[in-house]
């Protein structure tokens, strides 16, 4: 038998050494990948006789490193891993911003701490400045006026100028609330069709619906069920399941308020005993009344009936005739979409009309009043998928992760607008932050004036991926006019705008929090604990 793993305890500066060794590594390999200029990576198959991988995408880098040989380094190294994933699922793109801020954030509080400075005060000056920082991209940013603003972005994503003009078109067309799905091509080119479709802000009720890797989860030509009756028991959803398997369809979709575990687990039992080939349940959107509209509009949308609790309708007398239809339903943790729904045109035209009666009756509800004008864009908007086409599986593989990733950040980007680019709107948080600090010595400013150093990184590793030296950059920006930029490619300070230099908002935001999350949580760590297993460990 087996002895049982023994846990290794690092105490206090030795624990946080380790921490920040581990860092350093992680640091080291992702940030050549930042910037216009991006460096490459070579990993080695973990397995076989596969040729190594060639990669400059900081979050797939981060996804292939494992583990490093000491343990103790280890730690801090899956800290950063963490934190390059974590943004590029939320966003899209960022994880080597975010590494590089977390990097030269945790030196510039380690040195501080280091010469008698609090951690403690330093953390609260950087949760300050995180705050600062992060309204004044807010107010720099502009919105997405056209394709040729995103176009940018998507080169940088995309590193293939077809792919991002195509991309910059999909995601203005379909806009900040529509939904683009990204498949498979049956040959070898890249293409995009638009389809009906509408995209909800609630995510699958269980994590356990997922069967792979991917943060998406899509179903074929589903059957959906639409109500807004709370299941409670197994026993309510069995005539709808068996309505869905009648009709041909192993697809299945649910939209209810609220699923019982129990009547999940009935869901995910037919999976795996193959009656289904793929399900998955989410919460109706929204509250209240609007929850129920929404439910409708859903049905409507589907071809389906909602099954109405006010009515009196049951879920046990569902039929066939109940079940809506779509080309594809795709679900993720935070938001579902359904595209190419069955529903009738005339149907859906005469919910839209209701739903603006609605709009014109409400007084004195601003919230109300946005609610319907959602509902009324949703039901009127439109979707895109992008077919990836490529020689060969694993080319199609890379591409369409690199696809997946533009989409989120074109999204982010068209909702919450764009800053310029190559780190100048971070350069300009800087100098904020270190007027906010002034002249004081306390801990609290300390810790601003290291995150206002620690904002001029990006823009200055950026310089050096491009063989240029960083010092004359950064005091350049420092006395130039605020809304410039500095483009590696030209040589030259442009105006961002009007040359497509620009970042999103929502990617510099998650990037810098994120960031800030990782060094305070470091910087306020004391002890390390990590198990080594004394069968492949070599003991002391």
């Amino acid at each position: 038998m087996a002895e049982q793993a023994t846990p290794k305890v690092v105490y206090g500066e030795d624990a946080r050494a380790a921490l920040l060794r581990g860092m350093d590594l992680m640091v080291r390999l992702l940030r050549p990948t930042l910037g216009p200029v991006a460096r490459s990576v070579i990993v080695g198959p973990i397995i076989g006789s596969r040729a190594p991988e060639v990669l400059d995408s900081g979050a797939t880098i981060a996804r292939r490193t494992y583990s490093l040989a000491s343990r103790s380094d280890d730690v801090g190294a899956m800290l950063v891993r963490h934190l390059a994933w974590r943004v590029h699922e939320e966003v899209g793109d960022g994880s080597a911003t975010a590494v590089v801020l977390a990097g030269r954030l945790v030196h510039e509080a380690d040195r501080v701490i280091a010469a008698g400075a609090s951690p403690v005060g330093i953390r609260r000056g950087i949760e300050r400045g995180v705050v600062i920082a992060c309204a004044e991209l807010r107010r720099q940013a502009r919105p997405v006026d056209g394709p040729p603003d995103l176009l940018g972005l998507m080169r940088a994503a995309l590193g293939d100028e077809h792919l991002a003009q195509m991309l910059a078109e999909v995601a203005d067309s379909v806009g900040a609330d529509g939904a683009i799905m990204v498949e498979n091509a049956y040959g070898s080119k890249t293409e995009h069709e638009y389809v009906e479709g509408v995209r909800w802000n609630e995510g699958w009720l269980s994590p356990s619906f997922r069967t792979a890797e991917s943060t998406t989860l899509q179903l074929i030509e589903p059957r959906i069920l639409v109500t807004d009756v709370a299941i409670e028991r197994p026993e309510q959803l069995v005539p709808a399941l068996e309505a869905c398997i009648a009709s041909g369809s192993k697809q299945f979709f649910v939209v209810a308020p609220s699923v019982s575990d129990a009547a999940l687990g009935l869901l995910l039992v037919n999976r795996e005993r193959g009656v289904l080939e793929g399900v998955v349940a989410v919460r109706t959107p929204s509250i209240g009344a609007q929850r129920t509209r929404i439910a409708e509009d859903l049905a409507v949308v589907t071809g389906g009936r909602c099954i109405l609790s006010e009515a009196g309708e049951r879920l046990e007398s569902v039929t066939a005739d109940d079940l809506g239809t779509a080309r594809q339903v795709w679900a993720r943790q935070s938001h579902f979409g359904i595209l190419g729904g069955r529903g009738g045109r005339p149907e859906i035209r005469a919910r839209i009309a209701a739903a603006r009666a609605e709009l014109k009756a409400v007084r004195d509800d601003d919230w109300l009043r946005d609610k319907i004008r959602e509902r009324i864009g949703k039901l009127a908007g439109s979707a895109a998928v992008v077919l990836v086409g490529a020689a060969t599986e694993p080319d199609r593989d890379e591409i369409k992760a690199r696809v997946e990733a533009a989409v989120s950040t074109a999204r982010a980007a068209l909702r919450d607008g764009l800053v310029a680019g190559g780190g100048a709107a971070y350069a300009a948080c800087a100098a904020l932050l270190e007027r906010e600090a002034g002249a004081a010595r306390d801990d609290e400013s300390v810790g601003l004036r290291s995150l206002g150093r620690t904002l001029t990184e990006p823009m200055a590793q950026i310089a050096r991926n491009s063989g240029l030296a960083p010092e004359p950059i950064l005091h350049a920006a420092r006395e130039r006019t605020p809304g410039l930029a500095f483009d590696v490619l030209k040589g030259e300070w442009v105006d961002p705008w009007e040359t497509g230099l620009l970042d999103s908002v929502a990617v510099l935001d998650m990037a810098l929090r994120a960031a800030a999350s990782l060094a305070s949580t470091t910087l306020m760590s004391e002890v390390l604990v990590h198990h080594r297993n004394p069968e492949t460990t070599l003991q002391p």
